[in-house]
């Protein structure tokens, strides 16, 4: 993630991954067991997605994760998308990357030019994104709204619901994708992602659930990560006006707040609340 004057040149971000958190208790109604799930274990099954309609089942990633904070914490999602639509994405991706002259400058290095209108770091990029993988993404946010609102979780307990599962997706550094980041369809339909793909993803998300969430960047740090505009402890970032929480996505367990030691310089880092104008945080 740095700058040059012939263009914008990036690295790719990276974590400190394996790190595990607790987070705090609250009360969630319970459901049966699922198939493959020890009849001990009460599990939340938040269904499946296969998009588009009729894409075969053995697509569908399958994700089992824990909300600690949550009872019961453990949780069952499935997530796939057609091979028609996957290369879809991808293609569309790649052609935003040859309107921008994306070019690769080695590992996790790469340059393109700007848009009008844009500053140097990633916000155009991350809001182009989010506009061509609206749809998918919002089918997958349709059952995470759906489950909170028949559970009648508060918007905190939905907010770790929702970071719950993005830190459960497998973290890794994208290698041939335009600009080091993976679409955000494609984030769980492939079980991948590195810190901004899996943050672009999760600020999605937490916004169809009603949640202010905006993606937290630092260049010097190279890394990415969300924040969270819901009262609470810890580590905290401002941007007009209002104040967010730190959300960590890479790795799973770590609750709203908590920020690894060697990311927490909060002069280093940017409020991105894409759509809106940016600004330092701090």
């Amino acid at each position: 993630m740095k700058l040059l004057l012939a263009g914008i040149a990036f690295g790719s971000c990276f974590c400190c991954c394996g790190l595990g958190m607790l987070g705090r208790l609250a009360e969630l109604d319970v459901r049966a067991p699922l198939p493959g799930f020890p009849s001990s274990v009460r599990v939340v099954d938040l269904g499946t997605v296969l998009l588009p309609p009729g894409t075969p089942p053995q697509r569908a990633r399958n994700y089992e994760w824990k909300a600690e904070s949550l009872s019961p914490p453990q949780h069952f999602l499935a997530y796939g998308l057609s091979e028609a639509l996957t290369q879809e994405l991808e293609d569309e991706h790649a052609a935003l990357g040859r309107r921008l002259r994306y070019r690769s400058l080695g590992p996790e290095r790469f340059t393109y030019n700007a848009p009008a209108g844009c500053t140097a770091d990633m916000r155009c990029i991350y809001e182009e994104l989010m506009r061509t993988n609206a749809e998918p993404v919002h089918a997958l946010g349709e059952r995470f709204v759906t489950s909170i609102r028949e559970r009648g979780l508060d918007a905190s307990q939905a907010a770790q619901l929702i970071l719950g599962f993005v830190q459960r997706i497998r973290y890794e550094l994208p290698k041939d994708e335009p600009f080091g980041i993976v679409p955000p369809a494609l984030v769980p339909a492939e079980d991948r992602g590195d810190c901004d793909s899996k943050a672009v993803l999760a600020v999605m998300l937490l916004r169809q659930a009603g949640i202010d969430a905006v993606l937290l960047y630092s260049d010097p740090l190279a890394h990415a990560a969300v924040g969270v505009g819901l009262p609470g402890t810890g580590t905290r970032f401002r941007h007009g006006g209002r104040s967010y929480q730190y959300a960590e996505v890479t790795a799973e367990g770590w609750p709203l707040g908590m920020i690894p030691p060697q990311y927490d310089k909060p002069r280093l880092w940017k409020v991105l609340p894409l759509g809106e104008r940016q600004d330092t945080a701090g």
